[in-house]
């Protein structure tokens, strides 16, 4: 019973071997450009099924390296975020 909760605590959640946050991402970003390429340009849809399925082969290998890369990536997010009450101040910034 132990192994079982540290083994899921431990895992991430993943969808056919990939991470599911940027698995989710290729996905949504690929459709939206297929979406736009059919109404827009009347493109076949066939290469951007072909890209999905690189993309998420690559998410795929590079999870293998990596495992928790959705928490890397939200990590990345929240440290990226934008302080709005910085004073600029020659050589530093202060919070007031």
């Amino acid at each position: 019973m132990k192994t079982l909760v540290l083994r899921v605590v431990a895992e991430p959640s993943q969808i056919f071997w990939a991470p599911l946050a940027p698995a989710a991402g290729n996905v949504l970003v690929n459709i939206t450009a297929m979406l736009f390429g059919i109404m827009g340009f009347n493109v076949n849809p066939l290469p951007f099924f072909v890209t999905i399925l690189i993309g998420h082969g690559l998410i795929a290998g590079y999870a293998a390296r990596d495992p928790h890369l959705s928490s890397l990536i939200s990590a990345w997010m929240v440290t990226r975020r934008k302080t709005a009450n910085l004073l600029a101040v020659r050589g530093n910034k202060y919070v007031p």
